[in-house]
């Protein structure tokens, strides 16, 4: 992990004015969230799919107006480099297994649906996809307010595997998150509340 060359990154995106705010126990949080649908995935369907709506102070859509935008361009991300953050101090982090068990069904959907999936553009319904399983949470966060995000879900598999091993109370933290380097996107680890 290279903490110290992510901390101005990080500094920069939890101060710039389109981030979303830092809660108390760490983790970057929507000031509100819409949920648009919810379903499950995986081989067994035991992991909780949530498609929703992030508002954060500069969205340029109230959460109560949210709109698609029709015509915005689709750029794929897939394999674009992101700066890792654990959280710390330790503890209440979540368990690797049920984390594997997220990954796994990431994978299966991969391998059986699509090799990708689309995040729409930022302060449209669906700019955040959350997999919920026990204790583990992760979410996938489009940042970019003109853009749909094409990600692959390998990679999202491996980041929710390395987060939930490297980001433990073992390591002295608590989850965790990858910011693109562009500060397009993020995905996060943590424990579910």
């Amino acid at each position: 992990m290279q903490l110290f060359a992510l901390l101005p990154v990080l500094a920069a995106f939890v101060a710039s004015s389109s981030a979303i705010t830092v809660g108390a126990s760490g983790a970057i949080e929507c000031q509100s969230e819409t949920v648009v649908s919810e379903t499950f995935i995986g081989k067994g369907k035991d992991v909780q799919m949530t498609h929703s709506h992030c508002e954060t102070s500069t969205s340029k859509v109230a959460a109560n107006d949210v709109v698609a935008v029709p015509d915005a361009p689709v750029n794929n991300v897939c394999s674009a480099s992101c700066n890792t953050f654990c959280f710390s101090p330790s503890g209440g982090g979540p368990n690797e297994d049920d984390c594997k068990v997220i990954a796994d069904a990431i994978l299966y959907d991969g391998e059986n649906e699509s090799a990708t999936f689309n995040a729409t553009a930022a302060g449209t319904a669906a700019d955040k996809i959350t997999m919920k399983y026990h204790s583990c949470t992760t979410y996938f966060l489009n940042q970019n307010a003109t853009a749909t995000l094409t990600y692959c879900r390998q990679d999202w598999a491996s980041l929710v595997t390395w987060l939930s091993g490297d980001c433990n109370s073992a390591n002295n933290a608590h989850g965790g998150l990858c910011v693109a380097a562009d500060q397009q996107w993020y995905v996060q680890v943590q424990n579910s509340r």
